[in-house]
């Protein structure tokens, strides 16, 4: 899919958001775009369609056209909306029917950054624990439901991919000497003012080495929203590559259904995410973990704006980040995926593993090429990141 995108022979770009101008491009050495249909269509992001239509362009191979759609005014109960451009050909082709999408393109638009979406109100405040020891989010309580079958943990690691146990700088030998897939973590003080409760850390792996430190700030607020803060500072003397930077933790294996707004419907990584269009996607922790003959990290997605987990009821959690973050949902441990050397070792153990990620590394072609490139590493340095968790019903 995402070579595909890359080697599509119409190349869009979008000149002007007010009047929704385009510039394209056409790759093709004797075709002409008259010959295929644009489909274009604007969505909200709340999946409503605000407007859609077809289009027709004269482009002789290797020109360049100019184009525009025309103004839209965008409701104001949303924060934006995606432009997508789909090119299918208007006579059938060898192998390529009518209804093939040759070619897409998609762009944001911003509409009312200020919109915030109504909350139903809670029938009671969630109610959670901290751990004294580790500072860690141990218990999350809704209407006498325990969501959290793990503590919620900072992570540092990812079971390795066949390409980070090649790279050469960086990946998984240095993310294991580091002790990244052991961090431990250990509370220099848990302090509670209001409604907040403070959680200093340091971390360390489990040969009692310093990894760094972080602080949390837990923060329930009148409207049941669980506001999560955490702050990481790595020990840059000690730490010279990260996997990923954010949070993990495991839930009753009842909550597997997933919806996301982020870019979909498949896996999606920094250095490969070019295919992925930004939409409201549903889909499940099986669905989103592939099989490869040798387990590994898998089902990432990517600015993702927020996310749920639910039951077949539709209770659950929704998060949201303040930044656009990234997630995936696995009917496995992370430890049993980087334990098990085939597929028949993975177990199942009634959970589902949660990441909420700030950023995490792309995925490189080090098993048969250059490794991660460096705008797509996860840079050694201080983090700042929150999430906002509230129970779905």
């Amino acid at each position: 899919i995402e070579v595909k995108k890359n080697y599509q022979y119409i190349k869009s770009a979008l000149t002007d958001r007010r009047n929704l101008s385009l510039k394209v491009k056409n790759w093709y050495d004797f075709t002409n775009l008259n010959a295929y249909t644009l489909h274009w269509q604007v969505v909200g992001d709340n999946g409503t369609v605000i407007k859609e239509g077809t289009h027709k362009i004269d482009c002789a191979p290797h020109a360049t056209a100019d184009f525009a759609l025309g103004r839209i005014k965008l409701p104001s109960n949303i924060r934006e909306a995606y432009l997508n451009l789909s090119w299918t050909p208007d006579t059938p082709q060898p192998f390529i029917g009518t209804d093939f999408e040759v070619a897409y393109d998609q762009f944001v638009l911003p509409a009312n950054s200020q919109y915030r979406p109504t909350l139903a109100k809670l029938s009671e405040k969630p109610e959670i624990q901290i751990d004294p020891k580790t500072g860690a989010l141990t218990s999350y309580i809704y209407e006498g439901q325990e969501y959290l079958a793990s503590p919620v943990r900072l992570s540092l690691y990812r079971p390795a991919t066949d390409n980070d146990n090649r790279e050469k700088k960086g990946g998984a030998k240095v993310w294991r000497k580091l002790g990244l897939n052991h961090l431990v973590q250990r509370v220099l003080s848990v302090k509670t003012s209001g409604h907040t409760t403070y959680s200093e850390v340091k971390l360390l792996n489990d040969k009692n080495e310093t990894i760094g430190s972080a602080t949390f700030e837990y923060t329930i607020r009148k409207d049941g929203i669980l506001s999560v803060q955490t702050r990481f500072v790595p020990d840059t003397t000690f730490v010279s590559s990260l996997a990923r930077v954010g949070l993990v933790f495991e839930m009753p294996h009842s909550f597997n259904r997933v919806t996301y707004l982020g870019r979909g419907e498949h896996e999606t990584y920094a250095d490969r995410k070019l295919s992925g269009r930004i939409g409201i996607y549903h889909t499940d922790a099986e669905r989103m973990f592939h099989y490869y003959v040798r387990p590994q990290a898998t089902g990432n997605r990517t600015d993702v704006r927020w996310m749920q987990v639910s039951d077949e009821l539709g209770k659950g959690l929704s998060v949201w980040g303040e930044k656009s973050f990234e997630f995936s949902v696995s009917p496995f441990t992370d430890e049993n995926i980087d334990a098990a050397g085939h597929i028949n070792e993975l177990k199942r153990n009634g959970t589902v593993t949660v990441h909420l990620d700030a950023l995490q590394s792309g995925v490189g072609t080090a098993t048969c090429g250059p490794g991660v490139l460096a705008p797509y590493l996860v840079p050694v340095k201080e983090y700042l990141f929150s999430f906002e968790i509230r129970p779905l019903k």
